[in-house]
């Protein structure tokens, strides 16, 4: 019905009431408000429905909103972004129909997703019960679960760290099992509680289903407290043992060198007690009180011994007497317990000095090693008849003794200086000298360069008849005048030093001549040669300085010097024979003399390796009656026994070595 149709009907019957009225005979006034109540009437009934609609309304709305906020939740939980507000395309009851469908379609997605989550939260709260506290029970949440990709990437990775530390602790749980079972082995140790034998069992071979139960309970935060503290309880044990047991092998190891025990003995009672049970620490103990026992019966022959090591000691150190008595518990007749440790200490105290010592001792060794080996060669060299002896000839005698000078006169300088460093260091430093058998080695070194110096000075005089007597002052002082010249390898006998040099030319095989005509350096045969060695000098420098680069071998070298001196020594003895003549008639004694020495040392001699030359046959036979008496004389004074020594001069550089292998060849 239609408002306009309802105004029509509802005007025929307001005149058909009005008739109503008229035959009743209502008063107009009453007629109005019967009227006015009618029209009261007629609206609230209308407000009424009207009110009902707006209620159906509104309840339908709420419905809209309810749903849509159900289908944006969801979808939030889901990880989809959702606009808050709500859509209206139809009418509301067409929009509520449409929400709860897609509500439906969106709850069976979520309900897919949740599935899974609570899965993964499952298994997160399976780690809870053995993990504790490590677990992050936060993200385990039971109302308006996320299912989104985050959230369940979150689950993911704290079951993944649940599951590492899981491995870890189970892990940590078999190394600690292995280790507590090796120390009971290795201690004669059992199981002593559950936690113990649940320890024990782990290491069996059993499966792996009925070590799980026993896992879940060591994994947790008290039963790992509880294995570490009892593998440190253990580990205490076990060093408390080794340090008891080191420290009886100690006194054992010195007892048994004091008794002099058998290697095999001690080493087949070491490897039947070579455990950390309790039955082999006692064993110790017991062989420990067993040689104790017979230590103190032979404290006497303990304490001798350890007097014959002081000894040893103090020579090592080179203490003098003076120093040794210090020690008075080493001659005094007291054989005990104390006084056996008292040796001991000192013992101890002494090596530990040598150790600190040991740079300067090595020195001091090594500097009286090389001055005891100049003695030795002196004393073999003083012996003129070991070279032409019958059965002791050595052709490379002379050649390894000249190489010896040389290392002398190399080493020494250097083991001098080194030692006077160290020497003197260690006088500053501890504020006394260093003493060797209760001298002062640094004045032992500083007095015999003073006689070296002395000797020098002798040596430079020529008035003064020097004789070669075999010491090692000797052989020092010629070292500290070569180190004196500037250049080690420079020229010595260069005609501008004014040195007075003495050099005697050494051969490396005999001569075929008488055999007093050896040419060995002797006191009586010193002869200046500097104006013939400066010579030979100046020409090795032309043959030098002439050299185009390609340099000759040794053997050519040594081939050319052999032709030059040859030919120089036949002029030389033709010279010697004029001038001889001369003298001879008209001479006195004095040119005699020369003419004597000039024969000795002269080179003019013919080579050992080749036979005489009809030169050689012919010059022997034309001496004169003076020349015959020159080598008589030369004859008698070689032949006196009093006279043949070796000249100081033997430990110079001596010859080049070419000049050496031209000899010997």
């Amino acid at each position: 019905m239609s408002t306009k149709k309802l105004i029509n009907e509802l005007d025929k019957r307001l005149q058909k009431l009005q008739l109503i009225h008229d035959e009743i005979g209502t008063v107009s006034e009453k007629q109005d408000e019967q009227l006015i109540q009618l029209f009261n009437s007629m609206l609230q009934l209308a407000d009424q429905h009207h009110d009902q609609i707006v209620e159906e309304r509104d309840s339908i709305e709420t419905s809209i909103k309810t749903e849509y906020q159900r289908i944006t939740l969801l979808k939030r939980l889901m990880g989809e972004y959702v606009d808050e507000s709500v859509t209206y395309n139809n009418s509301l009851l067409s929009t509520l129909q449409d929400l709860k469908v897609e509500r439906e379609i969106v709850e069976k997605h979520y309900q897919k997703r949740l599935d899974g989550v609570i899965e993964l939260q499952q298994e997160i709260k399976t780690f809870v019960d053995s993990l504790q506290g490590f677990v992050n029970t936060e993200i385990i949440i039971n109302e308006n679960i996320d299912v989104s990709l985050p959230a369940v990437t979150v689950l993911e990775e704290e079951i993944r760290r649940c599951q590492n530390e899981h491995r870890a602790r189970k892990q940590r749980v078999n190394q600690s099992a292995r280790r507590m079972i090796d120390l009971w082995l290795r201690l004669g140790l059992t199981p002593q509680n559950d936690r113990d034998s649940a320890m024990y069992q782990l290491y069996d071979t059993i499966p792996e289903t009925e070590k799980d139960p026993l896992y879940s309970e060591l994994i947790k935060e008290d039963g790992l407290h509880y294995i570490a503290q009892r593998i440190k309880e253990l580990e205490d044990i076990r060093q408390e043992r080794e340090f008891r047991k080191q420290e009886i092998i100690h006194h054992l190891n010195h007892l048994w060198e004091r008794l002099k025990i058998p290697i095999q003995e001690r080493e087949n009672f070491m490897n039947g007690n070579n455990g950390l049970k309790k039955e082999d620490i006692e064993q110790y103990e017991i062989e420990l009180n067993r040689l104790t026992n017979l230590k103190a019966e032979r404290i006497q022959d303990f304490i001798y011994d350890a007097r014959q090591d002081l000894n040893q000691l103090w020579d090592q150190l080179y203490f003098s007497v003076e120093e040794r008595q210090q020690f008075t518990q080493a001659f005094t007749p007291e054989y005990s317990d104390t006084a056996l440790d008292i040796h001991e200490n000192e013992i101890a105290r002494l090596r530990q000095l040598i150790q600190d010592r040991k740079p300067i001792l090595e020195k001091i060794e090594g500097h009286m090693k090389l001055l005891e080996e100049i003695k030795d060669f002196e004393e073999i060299t003083n012996d003129p008849t070991r070279l032409f002896s019958k059965g002791r000839r050595d052709p490379g005698r002379l050649l390894r003794e000249e190489k010896f000078r040389k290392r002398i006169a190399r080493e020494l300088p250097k083991s001098k200086d080194e030692l006077v460093r160290v020497l003197v260091e260690f006088e500053v430093m501890n504020g006394h000298p260093f003493y060797v058998y209760g001298k002062p080695y640094i004045k032992e070194i500083m007095s015999l360069n003073e006689n070296n110096m002395t000797l020098r000075k002798k040596k430079s005089n020529p008035n003064t008849t020097e004789t070669a007597t075999g010491s090692t002052s000797t052989l020092q002082s010629n070292i500290d005048n070569d180190k004196g010249k500037g250049k080690q390898r420079r020229l010595r006998y260069d005609l501008d030093q004014n040195d007075d040099i003495c050099y005697n030319k050494a051969a490396t095989s005999p001569s075929f001549k008488s055999r007093y005509a050896f040419r060995t350096p002797q006191p009586a045969r010193t002869f200046d040669f500097n104006s013939r060695l400066a010579e030979q000098s100046r020409r090795l420098r032309s043959l030098q300085e002439d050299d185009s680069g390609d340099e000759p071998s040794i053997l050519h070298r040594v081939r050319e010097n052999n032709i030059r001196k040859r030919r120089a020594n036949a002029l030389r003895s033709r010279r010697m024979n004029k001038k001889s003549s001369i003298r001879h008639s008209g001479g006195t004694s004095s040119s005699n003399t020369d003419q004597t020495l000039e024969s000795l040392f002269s080179d003019d001699i013919a080579d050992e390796n080749t036979a005489p030359s009809e030169t050689d046959s012919e010059i022997i036979p034309s001496l004169s009656n003076g020349e015959q008496q020159q080598q008589q004389q030369s004859k008698q004074l070689l032949s006196k026994d009093d006279d043949i020594s070796l000249s100081i001069n033997i430990f110079d550089d001596g010859p080049e070595l070419s000049e050496l292998s031209a000899d010997e060849s």
